[in-house]
């Protein structure tokens, strides 16, 4: 039985469609993709998407198939490659520059990747993908355990750094961390020592008001669960034992309890990070610094916090008051590690590289931890020694 063609308008249609649902994506996030949204932005009747789409999952799943996944893959391909064998990482190098854009497809795949973790829907689609890619980079049971380090430390680093521009609005410093990290995965060798165990802080807020810290602590639970923008305060008050009524006498807006659990999880978060750097360079043992936070990594109760830190990333995408925050955790942990460490005693280059990988490697790495089982497996040690020895030698 023959079909008959379909016509230039209908074609047209369907580019049209799909560079709506890009526009929508970029400006709002890939789950506010909808139906009556992105007819809106195309110009066209609700009844033109129904008939080419089941629902709103049918529509982003499509989005992502059609324009997402390839050029996402690509450029991991790419920079990946580079990674790993200490070429000179073009690709990556171009995003770092000053006033470069990120493409929408490279931010979009990174967003999917997060939001499969959660979103059952996405998830069908995206998590096959990503798992073909990643066994045939590697990630699988036969490989040895330092070359699952060293593909996991390079493919985080590089998304690491993705996810650190939804909240930084220009790139400072990043090619002296991007030249060391990629020198010790390439240079890294297998460790016969296991991971050391570190006196970890159990995440908890701490202010001096206990409704906050009791909110924060609800909130950054839900958020890894649900995503920033889903959160509500009806579903907080239930899981903090609170009444809404308490919750607004507390904060003028959800907006406001939100950005505040934000703002004191995240500086207790880059708090611990400064720490274990500071107290590597203080004994002159700075492995141990890396070390800690590659095993803090692989803690399973620091889980749903990793999930609430990308969660928290993702919205400062789309929202300027998330992003505020973030940059300002971030500025105050370079503050301090400078005043720590005067310019006379470690170069500042050096010293911002250290914290500026720091923040990214481990918004990276635990997501690949996340995406990829066997990741959790690799050979982490010989990876920050490695990274040491690079960083004792500028």
């Amino acid at each position: 039985m023959a079909t008959r063609a379909r016509s230039k308008r209908s074609v047209a249609n369907d580019s049209a469609i799909l560079d709506a649902a890009l526009a929508v994506a970029m400006d709002f996030g890939l789950e506010a993709v909808s139906l009556s949204a992105v007819a809106t932005r195309a110009g066209l009747t609700t009844g033109a998407l129904y008939s080419r789409f089941e629902d709103n999952d049918d529509l982003q799943a499509s989005l992502y198939l059609d324009r997402i996944e390839r050029p996402f893959f690509e450029f991991l391909d790419a920079t990946l490659h580079t990674f790993l064998t200490g070429e000179n990482n073009t690709a990556l190098n171009n995003l770092l520059k000053s006033g470069s854009v990120i493409p929408p497809e490279i931010i979009l795949g990174l967003e999917a990747l997060i939001i499969s973790h959660r979103n059952g829907a996405l998830g069908e689609v995206v998590t096959p993908i990503m798992d073909q890619w990643l066994a045939r980079w590697g990630l699988v049971s036969e490989s040895t355990d330092i070359d699952i380090a060293r593909v996991t430390v390079a493919l985080g680093t590089i998304l690491g750094i993705l996810i650190h521009r939804f909240a930084e609005i220009e790139f400072v410093n990043w090619q002296l961390p991007i030249f060391g990290l990629s020198r010790a995965v390439h240079d890294a060798k297998p460790s016969t020592t296991p991971l050391p165990e570190f006196d970890f802080i159990d995440f908890q807020a701490t202010s001096d008001n206990e409704i906050r810290n009791v909110l924060a602590m609800a909130a950054a639970e839900i958020i890894g669960k649900i995503g920033y923008s889903s959160t509500t305060v009806s579903r907080i008050a239930r899981r903090s034992n609170l009444s809404t009524g308490t919750i607004y006498n507390t904060y003028e807006s959800k907006e406001d309890m939100l950005v505040d659990a934000l703002s004191m999880l995240l500086q207790l978060n880059r708090q611990e990070a400064l720490d274990q750097e500071t107290q590597g360079l203080e004994s002159n043992k700075i492995v141990d610094g890396f070390t800690a936070q590659f095993t803090a990594g692989l803690l399973a109760s620091r889980h749903e916090w990793q999930r609430f830190r990308h969660e928290a990333f993702l919205a400062a995408r789309i929202n300027p008051r998330v992003r505020g925050v973030i940059a300002q955790v971030h500025a105050a942990e370079i503050a301090t590690a400078r005043k720590t460490f005067p310019n006379e005693k470690v170069p500042l280059q050096i010293l911002d590289g250290i914290v500026l990988g720091g923040q990214a490697v481990s918004l990276g790495w635990t997501l690949v931890l996340d995406s990829c089982e066997q990741s959790r497996r690799g050979n982490y040690l010989g990876i920050a020694e490695a990274i040491a020895d690079i960083t004792n030698s500028f």
